[in-house]
């Protein structure tokens, strides 16, 4: 049976890097204010910062309701395709559960997959899922393929402006101190789980950006087997100069490495500026 590939708009690739790879995306809802916005959809990159007041009130997202998979879902099940729907960590948003409950209405002919990562990780998981079921491979085939990349995937960022990842939750107080007051650059990892962990800390902007490549270079054992995606919110320079920084520091050559600019869902929770890097062995 062929299989379609789904992915939320966390993934960060463009609509028209997902067509061009055969997969959809389920948009994320983003709040500005009183108005909310489909990722994507209703609220392009250029208007979300055009929109963005880094004074003001802070953007803030919200999963796609169940509704939102349960829709396209449908299309691909009738057409006679089964699915394989690759989410956000579970541990940073609803978005899994609710496609998981969306799934349930289709008689096991939808397959989730919990990413454990966000952008440009869930980026390169559905971007393989995509790439095999292009091949004609059945859904159970790819759903072990994905696990496996996640079993060897690694994630790490940096953040010019901590405010937006403390509104969000997702670093504590102790961490917006020291990058607000000491002036320090905490760099964060993407645990096996999916959470947002400290990696480290650095004394400056400039060394963040050396030791997020440091450290991921660390982290490729097999170069040539491994693919790696570096995003960014607004900062195409930093993106090309950590990929400039990782290449530098390796031995031989990756098997791929792209640099994609984040949408608005991770933009909002990570603030303009920041970047991350991301990688998985196939």
């Amino acid at each position: 049976m062929p299989v379609s590939i789904v992915t939320d708009s966390t993934c960060d690739l463009t609509s028209a890097q997902a067509q061009a790879m055969g997969l959809e995306m389920v948009p994320i809802i983003v709040r500005l204010g009183d108005r909310e916005y489909h990722d994507g959809v209703d609220l392009r990159l250029s208007d979300f910062y055009t929109k963005l007041d880094p004074n003001g009130e802070l953007p803030v997202t919200v999963p796609p309701p169940p509704d939102d998979f349960a829709a396209l879902f449908s299309k691909h099940v009738q057409a006679g395709n089964e699915v394989v729907c690759i989410t956000v960590a579970s541990k940073l948003s609803k978005t899994f559960e609710h496609a998981q409950q969306a799934a349930a209405q289709f008689g096991g002919k939808v397959h989730l997959v919990d990413s454990k990562t966000l952008s440009g990780g869930i980026g390169l998981i559905a971007s393989g899922a995509a790439r095999l079921a292009k091949t004609g491979m059945d859904a159970q085939t790819i759903v072990a393929a994905a696990k496996r990349w996640i079993g060897t995937q690694h994630g790490y960022a940096i953040y010019p402006d901590l405010k937006f990842l403390a509104k969000s939750g997702r670093i504590n107080k102790a961490q917006l101190v020291l990058g607000t007051v000491m002036h320090l650059v905490p760099i964060t990892r993407v645990g096996t789980d999916g959470t947002l962990e400290p990696e480290t800390t650095v004394k400056s902007w400039d060394q963040a950006k050396q030791m997020l490549a440091s450290i991921m270079s660390r982290r490729l054992e097999r170069p040539t087997a491994s693919r790696v995606a570096i995003t960014h919110t607004h900062a195409p320079e930093l993106g090309q100069t950590i990929a400039e920084e990782l290449k530098k520091r390796l031995i031989g050559p990756l098997k791929e490495i792209s640099v994609w600019e984040a949408g608005p869902t991770i933009a909002a929770n990570a603030g303009p500026g920041a970047a991350a890097i991301f990688m998985l062995e196939e």
